[in-house]
């Protein structure tokens, strides 16, 4: 409770409020480490999605996404699909 009061954004709270959500009741809180700040609660989201996904797509794709001029629309989202081909090394 203490990290919702320090940090009370929105995105803060969805993020908590997602994770709280796949919690059991088996669950042992004592062992239970949440991240003190959004920018931590983003890097613990992106960690689990690089390890459902991949290091390299998920990079490939932030990296796409970061550069695209006007963003992405419908017409470009194609573009998405080539991005595991890109990988040379």
């Amino acid at each position: 409770m203490n990290a919702m009061m320090e940090n009370p954004w929105p995105l803060y709270l969805r993020m908590l409020m997602k994770e709280a959500v796949k919690w059991r009741s088996s669950l042992d809180v004592t062992k239970l480490v949440l991240p003190s700040c959004v920018e931590l609660a983003v890097s613990k989201l992106l960690d689990s999605v690089e390890q459902h996904l991949g290091v390299v797509f998920v990079s490939h794709t932030l990296a796409f996404i970061t550069t695209a001029i006007n963003g992405l629309c419908e017409v470009y989202g194609c573009q998405l699909s080539i991005l595991p081909f890109l990988d040379t090394a």
